[in-house]
């Protein structure tokens, strides 16, 4: 019995020792910076970005929380660039405080490894809404503008097709 408990603290005190892969470490990097960024602790995401990148990622993040929320982040992957460099992307689900439109976002995260630590050295928004990331909002199209759908009336904000079954 001593033996197999002998053996039993050998195996458990051999997994405790097993460094964390490069990508394990970039994911757990992401995720924490993300999620605190998201719930507006700013201060613990902070801690993610490179020195470099801090000024830019809070004027471009200065919104959330204040005219904007952000509802949901999900985590799209990562793809490794070079040993050191990565791009994660995130699908970000948010609204504007003053709209009740939801709207979605594709954003690519520039990471690098600084010596066993990763940090965010850059992002940009690849697809979906804009405003997210402090970009302007897009232009409203004045009221003599022809609409995209040849069917849509000027004026109504909402376009209705009705299809009857004859």
């Amino acid at each position: 019995m001593r033996r197999f408990l002998l053996a039993l603290s050998l195996v458990h005190l051999a997994g405790c020792g097993i460094v964390p892969s490069s990508s394990q470490r970039l994911t757990e990097a992401a995720l924490e910076m993300n999620t605190a960024a998201r719930f507006g602790r700013m201060d613990v995401a902070l801690e993610r970005v490179g020195s470099k990148a801090r000024q830019d990622f809070m004027s471009r993040h200065a919104d959330w929380g204040t005219r904007l929320r952000v509802v949901d982040v999900e985590f799209g992957g990562f793809e490794m660039t070079q040993r050191d460099e990565a791009e994660v992307y995130l699908d970000v689900l948010w609204l504007r405080n003053d709209e009740a439109t939801v709207r979605t976002t594709r954003v690519a995260q520039r990471w690098r490894d600084e010596r066993g630590h990763w940090e965010l050295v850059g992002e940009e928004r690849r697809h979906g809404d804009t405003g997210l990331l402090g970009e302007p909002p897009p232009k409203e199209k004045a009221a003599g503008e022809a609409a995209s759908d040849p069917g849509r009336q000027p004026g109504l904000s909402l376009h209705t097709r009705v299809i009857r079954d004859e």
